[in-house]
């Protein structure tokens, strides 16, 4: 088990491979855990990282942070720690939507980006005049306003990562974290290091810790329907059957889910429109979605269509997969992976290529 310290509570995270960095962000039902034969495939020739962002895994669990805005913030300070300047950044379900905010915000530290099972939603704001309760997320840094590489990826990598970062801190879990809160608050202190400013446009969680109790639900916002009917297991099965080889081991990681995660991160994206920010980025942007989801339903064509406008070609390549649902990286573990190397690899995506059972949805 690897971990760093963010605003004094734990972030875990695991690396496998040298090479260009990778980023793995896991989604509303599981953690790091079900991104690991992905990672054994790509740490071949890729560093891959793989964090619990919080209120998942193991991370911290402080129920204020659970929101989209907080999550963003916490991939841009793993990112500063480990020292990793740019990376290709992959993320699933709600990990999606981190990376997409993410990318929009520091288009300078996501040179690509790939998306699956993405919540995106029909909110209008695209194809016309922007929602008005939908502000932009702003570009802060040095960056804004600069064009993302079309290229394959590239940045520093941390090569020399301690596998135990809990050494000589300690023998009990409680000595490790108060060793470790007080080196990071050291380190920050030294380094004068400030926080990010985040975008205004995604809403933190409100009332005590962020609870579903206090937040009335938007009425744009399809997540809190979707994701607050049913438990995370319940919703989990909807997708991976009781009898499935993977069910034991998302339940148990589901587990370790914060209190309320799901009803406090759905509500963060009231009045957020995802899909707007995915127009905007110019990365290149590999979308994956299953035909048969039962859980985040598929982007409509015309919603495709709708962030492609004013791309450069080649820049967005959506696929939907029949007969797939929403855990891609464990139903079709062999095929995603080489989708996901093929689209690392590639200078350009007009020439990704992939076998008769993708379907493009997008010409």
């Amino acid at each position: 088990m690897s971990a760093i310290t963010v605003e004094n509570d734990l972030v875990h995270y695991e690396v496998l491979g040298r090479g260009k960095p990778v980023i793995l962000v896991h989604g509303w039902l599981g953690s790091w855990r079900y991104w690991v034969p992905t990672m054994q495939q790509l740490s071949i020739k890729y560093r891959i990282y793989a964090l619990d962002l919080w209120g998942f895994g193991d991370s911290g669990k402080n129920m204020s942070r659970v929101g989209l805005r907080d999550q963003v913030k916490l991939l841009y300070d793993f990112m500063t720690r480990m020292g990793i300047e740019r990376a290709a950044l992959v993320g699933h379900s709600f990990g999606a939507a981190v990376c997409i905010a993410f990318a929009r915000q520091y288009p300078e530290k996501a040179p690509r980006l790939m998306t699956i099972s993405a919540p995106l939603f029909d909110m209008g704001g695209i194809d016309g005049e922007p929602l008005s309760n939908s502000p932009s997320v702003t570009v802060i840094g040095p960056s804004a306003g600069s064009h993302a590489p079309t290229g394959p990826i590239y940045g520093a990598s941390a090569e020399t990562i301690p596998r135990n970062p809990f050494k000589g801190l300690g023998e009990t879990p409680e000595e490790i974290l108060a060793n470790l809160k007080a080196r990071t608050a050291s380190e920050d202190l030294n380094r004068g290091r400030t926080s990010p400013v985040l975008p205004t446009a995604i809403a933190r969680p409100v009332g005590s810790g962020g609870s579903s109790s206090t937040t009335p639900p938007s009425s744009n916002n399809p997540l809190v329907d979707l994701l607050t009917k049913d438990d995370a297991v319940a919703l989990m099965t909807r997708s991976v059957g009781r009898d499935a080889p993977d069910f034991d081991k998302l339940k148990s990681e589901i587990s370790k889910m914060g209190t309320d995660v799901l009803a406090s991160s759905a509500q963060s994206f009231n009045n957020y429109n995802l899909a707007a920010d995915l127009q905007k980025i110019t990365a290149p942007t590999l979308l994956l979605h299953g035909e048969d989801d039962p859980i985040l339903a598929r982007p409509s064509d015309e919603l495709l269509r709708q962030i492609n406008r004013g791309k450069a070609p080649g820049a967005f390549l959506p696929f939907v997969e029949p007969n797939l649902r929403h855990f891609p990286m464990l139903e079709i573990t062999a095929k995603f992976n080489r989708l996901l190397i093929d689209f690392l690899e590639a200078q350009d995506l007009i020439n990704v290529q992939f076998k008769d059972q993708w379907k493009r949805t997008m010409r």
